[in-house]
């Protein structure tokens, strides 16, 4: 009898256990073993983070699945967070994964291996691209085929055309690959399809990361189905296909003399340590560094302007306002460059609110202890996940004067002068693993912004107005609901 109680009572305390949230662990939904707390509501996920951060504060908790999630609301304590070496590994998602162990390329991987990529990506960009009048010519050149392509419905409501996205994708082919495509090559209409399915496929990948039990119960073909795996093989295969094919044509014509672009980098540095047993170069890898590139910098550059669209057709004034200086800087029709750029102070602020008020990627991008360590007076395990809430930290009225308002003139001074305040601001991240892209990223949307607004003022159709509330159907991005617009040509 004895022996049964204290069985019994050994019982009790491991299920005491394991319904109990360890003190040391920041305030936060600890939930069930193995499920965690799964909230049984209607409100969207920002919405459910928010309600937490006003119960618990700037530093909390939820466990979701098997996974251990800290989201962190305050900017001096992200800052903090994510300039640690403690914090600057991704999670061991399949979703950032993609099938492979361990990740690889710039965005998923971890270690020595992201440590190099991105110390080839920053120098490839930097030679290839930011700031250099060969890639300005490219922007310029994709957005005269923007602008022809809005000039033909122009004084019609109708949504941003596909040559927007064709832009965008043709300065990174650019960059990447020496290549540019014309908007109705099939290859490129195929790559966009493949890029507007992953973001769709991968969520089912979300059951293996935060249910990783349900492999071990389900059967095999089963499980494989639920996150429908043979889909994902399909889609990485034809993604990578691309890729490959590129890699190969250029090593045919690599010439070690002349590199033309971030392949010929890469290859050269390749070959460079070919002979190193250690070394983590691969096609594989170097696959892998593009896919990021395209998936970064095509989706939010693309949504970015999107947000611009909306927020300038809802503000008239502000959009006089740059019609006014863009008119005075870029007189008789001459095409922006990064010269002018000192010059457009304005424009530069209207890009940087739109950046701020539309927290595009509301979460940031996720990272993970890679030991247990102290954060905030508080114990973080090993393994555990981090957030940036960016939402709330772009509308804390600690670093912005009425956040909720649309107002580019937050970001002048008193003379008018751009004023890159920082405090507050996370539109490409912070700390050791800050987006390697910002440089291109501002490039390409000042370029974009002042072209297409030299040539057109936007407006709702008549009678409607531009809805801003974001979609907040996915995790990821806080995309513009579906809007039409009326571009009209502005006389020059």
């Amino acid at each position: 009898m004895l022996v049964e109680l204290l069985l019994f009572g050994g019982l009790l305390f491991l299920l005491w256990k394991s319904f109990r949230k360890p003190p040391e662990l920041p305030p936060g939904k600890w939930g069930l073993p193995l499920v965690g707390y799964i909230p049984w509501t209607s409100k969207t996920f920002e919405d459910q983070v928010s309600d937490f951060h006003k119960q618990y504060g700037h530093i909390f908790l939820w466990r979701m699945g098997t996974q251990l999630m800290v989201f962190i609301n305050d900017y001096k304590l992200v800052k903090e967070t994510f300039s640690r070496v403690e914090f600057t590994n991704r999670p061991d998602w399949e979703t950032f994964k993609f099938f492979e162990d361990p990740a690889i390329g710039i965005g998923s991987s971890s270690g020595a291996l992201w440590h190099r990529n991105r110390r080839f990506t920053l120098r490839q960009l930097r030679d290839l691209g930011m700031g250099k009048s060969r890639l300005v010519e490219v922007v310029q050149q994709q957005t005269l085929k923007l602008r022809e392509s809005l000039s033909i419905n122009a004084g019609t409501p109708g949504r941003i055309p596909h040559q927007l996205f064709v832009t965008i994708i043709n300065v990174i082919w650019q960059m990447v690959a020496s290549r540019q495509f014309d908007a109705e090559d099939k290859k490129l209409k195929s790559f966009a399809k493949d890029m507007d399915d992953f973001v769709i496929l991968s969520n089912r990948l979300a059951f293996k990361d935060f249910l990783p039990w349900l492999q071990t119960i389900m059967p095999e073909f089963l499980f494989k189905r639920l996150i429908n795996y043979h889909g994902m093989v399909q889609m990485k295969e034809r993604f990578f296909a691309y890729f490959y094919e590129e890699i190969k044509n250029h090593r045919a014509t690599l010439d070690p003399d002349n590199p033309r672009d971030l392949i010929d980098g890469y290859l050269l540095e390749m070959e460079t340590n070919k002979d190193d047993t250690e070394t983590t170069y691969s096609d594989a890898d170097l696959a892998f560094l593009v896919f990021d590139l395209f998936f970064a910098g095509s989706e939010t550059t693309t949504n970015t302007f999107n947000w611009m669209c909306c927020f300038l057709a809802s503000h008239p004034h502000v959009q006089r306002k740059l019609h006014a200086e863009i008119d005075e800087v870029l007189c008789n029709g001459i095409l922006p460059t990064l010269t002018e750029r000192p010059r457009m102070p304005y424009t530069e602020a209207v890009i940087n609110e739109v950046l701020r008020i539309s927290a595009l990627v509301n979460f940031g991008v996720q990272h993970m202890a890679n030991t247990d360590t102290q954060l905030g007076g508080y114990t973080i395990p090993k393994g555990t996940i981090l957030s940036s809430s960016v939402t709330s930290i772009h509308y804390d009225n600690r670093y912005w004067v009425q956040p909720n308002e649309f107002r580019p003139e937050r970001w002048l001074d008193e003379n008018g002068k751009l004023s890159m305040k920082k405090e507050g601001f996370l539109a490409f991240g912070v700390g050791k693993r800050v987006c390697t892209g910002e440089s291109l990223a501002r490039m390409e949307l000042f370029i974009i912004t002042s072209m297409i607004f030299q040539s057109f003022s936007i407006a709702p159709p008549p009678g409607k107005s531009i809805n801003l509330i974001p979609d907040l159907s996915g995790f990821f991005f806080r995309k513009p609901m579906y809007n039409e617009f009326v571009f009209t040509m502005r006389k020059q």
